[in-house]
């Protein structure tokens, strides 16, 4: 019989101590986790990564392509419908799966607390993330809105050092980035407080940026190991891409352009695209377990809900004594 271990969220963790619960979190799930992510978040990350793959395929065969006029083919190449089709296409398609993945892993989160087990199905995980489907997608697009009006607003000091010496700029950019790295590491608590706290878009962005406040640092160092593990893993899927493409190019008998890519090497860029996608789809789940991991941190360190919770449900217990046992 499996012996399992119920983690508690609610509890205070150094650094260390959440990297450690995040993977044992995600090793005590990762078969029902997984499961979920899959067949809920996959379906469209399939969709994007053939987009994608094919986007490949078409730029390889016209980066081989020559010419007497190469500039009017690349404006041909870029102003056609098919290049544009297939740009929309992927925005779309991985903004979806971004939304429904993120969704998959709170929503199985808030079961796993509520259920206090890892013996979770995929139907009870996709009817709620079928209820805050729109939610974390407003979430998602309003928080990409607001990145981007935070580095427009962030250029405007760019613009006045400019004006003062080309030199400065460099000390403009560097605080364009770190602004830009700061807004979005202290929002970074905004999905799970709108799927713990039920909040508001702009209530669940203060709140993330009361509760990161003084402790920055240990949220940007958490998030980035994480994502670092989830970038350096999955791209491990990337890499015999890249060398057959190596050894194509080196292999090609023509000294002026490079061979069309054959059909198996569209096929083979399809799968290994595929594969990398779906890789990197599944590991997130360790950056958006970690940020849960630290939103729970933060709270009991500032707020000790779930200490008071303990406190009132040992109260509770001991008002339910029967009259019986107050004899002994």
């Amino acid at each position: 019989m499996e012996n399992f271990n119920f983690i508690e969220f609610h509890r205070t963790r150094d650094f260390s101590r959440k990297l450690n619960a995040t993977f044992e979190f995600v090793k005590q799930n990762f078969k029902p986790l997984g499961k979920s992510i899959l067949l809920i978040a996959g379906p469209p990350v399939l969709l994007a990564s053939l987009v994608s793959g094919s986007f490949m395929s078409e730029f390889m065969n016209f980066s081989s392509m020559s010419g007497n006029n190469p500039a009017e083919q690349m404006q041909n190449y870029f102003t056609s419908v098919s290049f544009w089709l297939q740009i929309v296409l992927m925005i779309v398609f991985f903004t979806i799966s971004g939304v429904m993945n993120i969704a998959t892993i709170n929503n199985y989160l808030l079961l796993y607390e509520k259920k206090r087990t890892n013996k979770i199905e995929v139907s009870e995980v996709w009817e709620r993330v079928r209820a805050t489907f729109w939610m974390y997608f407003s979430t998602m697009f309003l928080f990409m809105i607001m990145v981007i009006a935070a580095y427009l607003v962030l250029l405007i000091p760019i613009g006045i050092l400019a004006a003062i010496s080309p030199l400065l700029i460099f000390f403009g950019v560097l605080f364009l980035m770190c602004g830009i790295l700061y807004f979005f590491f202290g929002a970074a608590l905004v999905f799970i407080i709108r799927a713990y706290e039920k909040k508001g878009f702009f209530d669940a962005v203060g709140r993330s940026f009361k509760l990161v406040k003084d402790k920055w640092w240990s949220t940007f160092g958490l998030i980035m190991v994480l994502y670092l593990i989830v970038g350096v893993s999955s791209y491990i899927f990337l890499i015999p891409w890249y060398a057959i493409t190596v050894v194509t190019a080196l292999h090609n008998t023509s000294v002026d352009t490079f061979q069309e890519p054959s059909m198996g090497m569209q096929s083979v860029t399809i799968v290994l695209f595929t594969l990398y996608y779906l890789a990197q789809m599944i590991l997130t789940a360790l950056p958006n377990v970690g940020t849960a991991f630290q939103y729970f941190n933060l709270v009991e360190l500032k707020e000790a809900k779930g200490l008071m919770a303990e406190i009132q449900t040992l109260g509770q217990s001991q008002s339910k004594v029967s009259p019986e046992d107050e004899h002994f």
